[in-house]
């Protein structure tokens, strides 16, 4: 049993197809394989590629897809070569030809092909070619909102994280390794550990103060998290840090990777006049941001 795409955040919509995907393995008692790409193909097809930010790198997309039972993910090369085959074409040879296929699952506007100009009629039409079966799932909406990666990126890059959330169906999460920072928030009793994002696409909601749990040292925490230039400390207009305060956590974490998983945008990132200002709103940020998470963590046991 197959299914193909980029499946970039595996999101509700994603997670309904590929638990049709396993259902479907298990009637047939098959196995349920994913199928996807990287790099993206707008990187091979340079269309607007600088534009390109994901919900998830390779390394996070599979760990989703470890947790949702899929039997195997193959994550081929996206090439020009493969870019020039017409979906006929890579049915022939890498579903009939490689894996064997007894089944397709496609999303309900995926497209696959030179061009991806065909329709579901012809994929089917395909299929009793080569015999295997074929179906579709319908779109999905959560909680009333449309469920695509794009509409997520969209929510993300307004600072609404709770609807992005809502169509995630998990924390929006970036992962990173703490790196070297000034230490100017341990001298005002705000330590924070310094995050460096390496994947270069990865989506960063705007700039402001967020309620986060984070995970490390395999451990989760309570935190609240900065995006931005910190301009009442910084003049360097070129450097956008993310700077996580832990709450109740006073560990050398230093090269350590960090998870920081986002619940709620709280404000803007602001301009103070001194620094005792700013450690009289991080006091008021990090009251809001606790009572934000212990309700959260009430709610959602």
């Amino acid at each position: 049993m197959v299914t193909i795409g980029m499946f970039d955040g595996v999101h509700t919509g994603h997670r309904q197809l590929l638990s049709q995907l396993t259902k479907k393995a298990k009637e047939l008692n098959g196995e349920a394989v994913v199928i996807t790409f990287w790099p993206h193909p707008r990187m091979v097809l340079q269309q607007d590629a600088d534009k390109l930010r994901f919900l998830t790198s390779p390394e996070e997309r599979t760990k989703l897809f470890s947790q949702l039972g899929i039997d195997h993910l193959l994550l081929i090369p996206f090439t020009q070569e493969l870019a020039d085959l017409t979906a006929e074409e890579f049915i022939k040879q890498f579903l009939v030809d490689q894996i064997g296929i007894k089944h397709l699952l496609v999303g309900f506007n995926h497209r696959f092909g030179k061009g991806r100009h065909h329709s579901f009629e012809e994929y089917q039409t395909f299929a009793s070619k080569y015999a295997f079966s074929i179906s579709m799932v319908e779109a999905v909406l959560t909680e009333g909102l449309k469920t695509s990666s794009s509409d997520i990126r969209t929510h993300l890059l307004e600072g609404d994280v709770t609807n992005a959330n809502k169509i995630l169906g998990y924390h929006f999460t970036i992962t990173g390794r703490v790196v070297g920072g000034q230490q100017l928030g341990r001298r005002i009793g705000y330590p924070t550990a310094n995050i460096h994002v390496e994947e270069p696409f990865k989506l960063i909601p705007p700039d402001g103060v967020y309620a986060c749990f984070i995970r490390v040292e395999g451990k989760d925490y309570g935190g609240m998290l900065n995006i931005g230039y910190r301009p009442t400390i910084s003049h360097n207009v070129d450097h956008r840090s993310l700077e996580v305060h832990i709450f109740d956590f006073n560990h050398d974490i230093y090269s350590e990777e960090i998870e920081v998983e986002f619940v709620t945008r709280v404000r803007d990132e602001q301009k103070f006049p001194d620094l005792d200002t700013l450690k009289n709103q991080l006091k008021t940020d990090e009251q809001q941001i606790r009572h934000i998470l212990a309700h959260y963590q009430t709610d959602n046991p």
